[in-house]
């Protein structure tokens, strides 16, 4: 007996297979996308930027699910208890927070968070939590010492904006070394002080 096999038919099969096979490369990465998205891990992030010497507070910080693999380790699992801890590296807003870069609570052994009276005009735009400053001293116009400008500090981190309003001075709190804290108090009375951005 022979069998008429018509182009038509040899097609419509190859459509067939196509199809299922097609059917069957769809499912097979549905399920690996599942397994990969069942990797994921819940780790910390930061809100803002976080500049070295901050206590992290829960406003800080916020939890992310993320593919790490082998990298996890480096990163820290939203298990940690970070609250209260030192930032001891910068971190800019949004990225995931390695665990090297928080250490123990802050030491008043050698930090202190000391609060800066300035003019709204002599610190940076949008000043804020994170940003790291130098510290200035310029001559007022009334000054009795005489003294040419001068760099009181470098790389300082800002703890906070305290306060913003129509008097025309702005409140800063920046955290410095215990080293570093009488010579800029030794010029804040008779100086203007001048923050500036250092990132």
């Amino acid at each position: 007996m022979r069998v008429n096999v018509t182009k038509f038919d040899i097609f419509k099969n190859s459509r067939l297979a196509l199809g299922l096979a097609l059917f069957i490369i769809a499912l097979t990465s549905a399920s690996l996308i599942s397994k990969e998205a069942n990797r994921s891990v819940l780790v910390w992030a930061s809100t803002g930027s976080l500049a070295p010497g901050q206590v992290i507070e829960q406003s800080d910080v916020t939890t992310a699910s993320v593919l790490l693999a082998q990298s996890a380790k480096n990163y820290l699992s939203t298990n940690a208890q970070i609250i209260g801890t030192t930032v001891l590296t910068s971190i800019a807003s949004g990225d995931l927070i390695p665990a090297a870069a928080l250490g123990a609570g802050i030491d008043s052994t050698y930090q202190r968070l000391v609060p800066i009276t300035v003019d709204a005009s002599d610190l940076p735009i949008a000043l804020g939590r994170g940003d790291i400053v130098d510290l200035y001293a310029v001559k007022k116009g009334n000054a009795q010492v005489e003294f040419n400008p001068a760099l009181l500090a470098s790389e300082i981190s800002v703890d906070k904006v305290l306060e913003r309003n129509n008097s025309g001075v702005v409140s800063v709190l920046v955290i410095l070394n215990n080293d570093q804290v009488l010579p800029v108090l030794t010029y804040i009375a008779e100086s203007r002080i001048i923050l500036v951005r250092t990132r």
